[in-house]
């Protein structure tokens, strides 16, 4: 069972941070993991009123879960090096149970059957990709795959420059500087829990700049020494949930991620500005996988620039219940 000791193997600092429980072993390959929904955490319980329509549980918490259980498998299960890191390259998810299984709420037990797949890489580097399959006791929500390099230690020290492995932060401070956007236009109530600062909106397009709290160990950790994909993701969450309210009226409380599709390409810093932009796709451009299962489907093109180079780039997808901003006639309010 894991514990408090094996906080690095999951690449987190924090007890309150640490989810998973179990992990039992089916195969070489395959195992079942089991972790607990918390029925209140800082920030992911952090919701405005009413936004239990749309699920919950927060969908980047079911993707922490699956995060977590991989590299604790991973080290544990597959024989890698306990003292190595894990760097996400990319990730997908999707939810066609978040509006029902999803609507259970914690503290609750997730169970996760995982299949890990991995191909030796050069030296002391393995490519793995971690698919989970993620089941409540109110039934199936759907499925991510985390496809991650995990490198020894000489090997991550040495792709990082000194400067970048001794960067530290002042408890409390933001990462990157700025006044957040109003919490309650991205879905948050804290705004400790605000990643976007200098919002603009036109035309079906948004931009802004990456706010990350360094006090809020659920989005940064002073340990870590650049800006984790976890942290972007949910700065792809915030800007789409603006924009989705800005533009057709889905109300943030009524909205919720039921899929994720991303590539990160490299490292973040967490000194140096990250401009975030993104785009609305047409309805005959969305993926119709998850439009079977759920209302209301919009999907958005998010791009991660720093230092005028790509970092991550991918796609969100958002399901929004019915409420009175959707329906002719309706009350917004």
């Amino acid at each position: 069972m894991p514990s408090g000791r094996d906080l690095p193997a999951i690449d987190r600092w924090a007890l309150p941070e640490l989810f998973l429980t179990a992990v039992r072993t089916l195969t070489a390959t395959e195992y079942l993991a089991t972790a607990r929904i918390p029925a209140d955490h800082p920030y992911y319980t952090d919701r405005l009123p009413d936004m239990g329509r749309a699920g919950g549980i927060d969908p980047l918490l079911l993707l922490e879960c699956c995060r977590q259980a991989g590299p604790y498998g991973g080290r544990e299960l597959l024989q890698l090096e306990p003292d190595g890191r894990f760097l996400l390259e990319s990730c997908t998810l999707a939810l066609p149970g978040i509006l029902s299984a999803g609507r259970t709420e914690g503290p609750a037990d997730l169970a996760l059957a995982v299949t890990a797949r991995h191909r030796p890489g050069a030296g002391t580097a393995r490519r793995i990709t971690y698919t989970c399959d993620m089941t409540l006791p109110a039934g199936r929500l759907g499925t991510a795959a985390l496809g991650v390099r995990h490198l020894s230690r000489d090997l991550y020290d040495g792709l990082r420059p000194p400067r970048a492995r001794r960067a530290t932060v002042r408890p409390g401070a933001p990462v990157a500087a700025g006044t957040p956007v109003a919490p309650h236009l991205v879905g948050r109530t804290r705004p400790a829990n605000v990643v976007l600062t200098q919002v603009s909106l036109r035309q079906g397009r948004a931009q802004a700049r990456l706010r990350v709290p360094s006090g809020n160990p659920g989005l940064f950790d002073p340990a870590h020494d650049h800006v984790p994909a976890m942290a972007l993701l949910e700065a792809a969450r915030q800007l789409s949930l603006f924009t989705a309210a800005e533009t057709w009226g889905a109300l943030p409380q009524h909205t919720a991620v039921a899929g994720y599709d991303f590539a990160f390409h490299r490292f973040v810093e967490p000194h140096t500005p990250v401009t975030v932009r993104l785009s609305a796709y047409e309805p005959a451009e969305q993926d119709g996988a998850l439009g079977t299962h759920l209302p209301h489907m919009r999907c958005f093109r998010v791009v991660f620039e720093q230092n005028d180079t790509v970092a991550a780039e991918g796609r969100t997808q958002l399901t929004t219940v019915a409420s009175p901003a959707l329906v002719p006639g309706g009350d917004p309010s």
